[in-house]
């Protein structure tokens, strides 16, 4: 019993280290000009005017919000926080934690040193802090929002855990991030009190209890949510300083978040804007900070538009990838999301539910229906239009010289035809590339792999 005490001793203060110790490969230097792209190439406007009517709104705002309305009709992962009922059955909460639980224990996962998770870890550490035992049978609903950036968690551990040995940059446990605002619908809480079991919008798991700022009910969040101007963030990040003078930053919220403003009124000198914190009570607590008036945001949400969703996507041009948000990066669907969330569109988080907004123009069979695919990408409108794959998620751009063009976010290109040894060249950012990338690996080019094609409108 002592030996494997001390074992686990060990065993967590690897797992404790492993982010600090972390030494990842250098990013490669962006925008890499991949494939048949050109320099030319890396500018939206370049894109822009080879499309007629590209200024054109695809919906006025009564449309979009009737737009949103349909997307959580049709994906039921995307949820309306301020509409869940103040309690409900505990059945569904314990089902779903004991399926995560399960899924995670039984499957075979690596450390970041490569040694495999054992299942005494789970067994010992993780269900013990999940306490499902202790679900009532009736959950009385609590709200907040997020005061800062949150990772959300498979299960209540940043102990990272990869699939594959050296796959450092693909925890298992990382659902995603969400920003600062987004509201949360408390339905359970670990051990130790240092974790919320939560509901966002479109992504439900564990974040850190000190990331979660408490309202008093669910009016009382909806009613600071819903009152007043609001600012979105259209730049890839902004600074939120705490005082007039902007000298001290108190945070960096990203592309699509809202911030409601503490004044719409003043047309001179920076932006009054609420932002949440944590009172050492849990409650939330608001501050008056402020954003610079050159800062890239705006004041409600940009006309939804072709031009405007390729310039929101080109302005992540080069920036890091990112499994789940790790790393402030993106990876593929949080890339789409990200543009999308800045237009007002309420996006879902994973790339299977994107693929299921809006119009359906194509379902295809991997390296089959070449003559369909091509017909639908000329038809289709760029911009507006993602294509999906296994794995991956495109923004399509348009076609130059009979190649089809997306922008993306990609981790590496595969470049052998050995699927043992998967050569590679590591990418790691949002990139311009003809559809014909790892057109010469065993996995097949991007065009071949395609399974689906949709415009968001």
């Amino acid at each position: 019993m002592k030996k494997n005490v001390l074992f686990l001793l060990a065993l967590l203060f690897v797992f404790s280290t492993a982010y600090a110790d972390d030494e990842l490969p250098p990013l490669p230097k962006g925008p890499m000009i991949l494939t048949s792209a050109t320099p030319a190439m890396q500018s939206p406007e370049y894109w822009i005017k080879r499309i007629p009517g590209a200024e054109k709104p695809i919906k006025t705002m009564d449309q979009m919000k009737h737009f949103n309305d349909e997307i959580k009709h049709m994906v039921p992962e995307n949820i309306d926080v301020l509409k869940i009922e103040k309690s409900r059955p505990g059945k569904a909460v314990i089902d779903q934690l004991q399926l995560e639980y399960d899924t995670l224990k039984n499957r075979k996962l690596f450390d970041v040193k490569d040694q495999v998770v054992p299942k005494s870890f789970f067994e010992n550490e993780v269900k013990p802090l999940m306490q499902i035992d202790q679900v009532p049978s009736k959950i009385k609903v609590t709200w907040g929002v997020a005061t800062r950036a949150a990772s959300v968690r498979a299960i209540p551990t940043l102990v990272e855990m990869i699939e594959g040995k050296g796959d450092v940059e693909f925890d298992q446990l990382q659902y995603t991030l969400i920003k600062p605002w987004t509201p949360v619908a408390i339905y359970h809480k670990s051990s130790d009190g240092k974790w919320f079991y939560i509901q966002a919008p479109y992504v439900r798991g564990w974040v850190k209890a000190k990331d979660i700022a408490i309202f008093e009910g669910r009016e009382e969040l909806k009613t600071r949510l819903k009152s007043g101007g609001f600012l979105v963030v259209t730049g890839e990040s902004v600074r939120v300083f705490r005082d007039a003078a902007l000298k001290d930053v108190f945070q960096r919220p990203s592309m699509g978040t809202v911030i409601p403003m503490a004044s719409s009124k003043s047309s001179e000198g920076p932006y009054p804007v609420w932002m949440p914190y944590r009172k050492e009570s849990g409650d939330v607590g608001l501050t008056k900070c402020y954003i610079s008036r050159k800062s890239d945001v705006t004041k409600g949400f940009p006309v939804y538009s072709q031009a405007n969703v390729i310039r929101q996507a080109f302005k992540l041009l080069g920036a890091r990838y990112g499994w789940g948000g790790m790393y402030n990066g993106r990876d593929c669907s949080g890339f789409t999301h990200d543009v999308f969330l800045s237009m007002g569109v309420d996006l879902p988080r994973d790339s299977k539910q994107q693929a299921m907004v809006g119009t359906q123009l194509g379902y295809f069979e991997r390296f089959q229906n070449d003559a369909e695919k091509k017909a639908t990408l000329k038809s289709a409108r760029p911009g507006i239009t993602l294509m999906k794959m296994p794995h991956h998620q495109m923004i399509y751009l348009g076609t130059v010289n009979d190649q089809f063009y997306a922008i993306h976010s990609t981790w590496a290109e595969r470049t052998g035809d050995d699927q043992v040894a998967d050569e590679k060249n590591r990418i790691n950012q949002v990139v311009v590339s003809d559809l014909e990338l790892n057109g010469r690996s065993w996995v097949g080019s991007l065009f071949d792999r395609i399974l689906s094609i949709n415009e968001v409108d």
